[in-house]
């Protein structure tokens, strides 16, 4: 008696499926499993956790630019007024070491205020030239009572000796709404800033 019409008995033989050897129970339970349809959940969360990863380290590198950016945005006529202070500092330098190498004086020539050269040139050895910051002397004195020396051009000098005094005095520059003293000491011939917090002291 054949109970299932579309399964083959016979004696001592196996049984045949039609449907080409699989149990029709078996065929439909993994159907599913077989079907493209539908793509892979999983497969598709780790595109989108992926995506967002992304998203943060780029915000975080934007965020680590931007601070790096605004301080120096602020303090950036700072940083032009101690370029200039540092150039003259290299200036007075310059003068007094070729006094003492040379044996002869030497003069530290600084421009300043509307006399300044604004052109790119680049100023000879011994000669400062501001780019927009004013010059003018401070209230130290030199050995002679003078505060330095200033001609009616508005250059302003200092002399170094060899035996490594100077006229000395003090420097004072403005840009903007900001201020830097470069004192020169007449007997020591120390150099310093006080811009630089003690930084640049010679």
């Amino acid at each position: 008696m054949k109970i299932f019409p579309h399964i083959k008995y016979g004696a001592g033989s196996n049984t045949i499926f039609s449907n080409g050897g699989i149990p029709p129970y078996l065929s439909e339970m993994s159907a599913p499993a077989f079907s493209n349809e539908n793509p892979s959940p999983k497969r598709g969360h780790f595109q989108s956790g992926f995506t967002l990863l992304e998203l943060i380290v780029v915000m975080a590198i934007v965020a680590m630019v931007v601070a790096m950016v605004i301080p120096h945005i602020g303090s950036g006529e700072v940083t032009i007024l101690k370029v200039q202070v540092r150039e003259a500092m290299a200036t007075l330098r310059y003068a007094r070491r070729s006094a003492i190498v040379e044996g002869k004086q030497k003069v530290a020539i600084f421009k300043g205020g509307k006399t300044a050269d604004k052109s790119t040139t680049k100023a000879m050895p011994g000669q400062w030239v501001s780019r927009g910051a004013t010059l003018q002397w401070g209230n130290e004195v030199s050995d002679d009572g003078k505060t330095g020396d200033k001609d009616e051009t508005g250059i302003y000098k200092i002399t170094f000796y060899p035996e490594g005094g100077n006229s000395g005095g003090e420097l004072i520059l403005t840009y903007l709404d900001h201020k830097a003293t470069i004192s020169v000491n007449p007997i020591t011939g120390k150099i310093e800033s006080d811009i630089f917090n003690d930084e640049e002291k010679d």
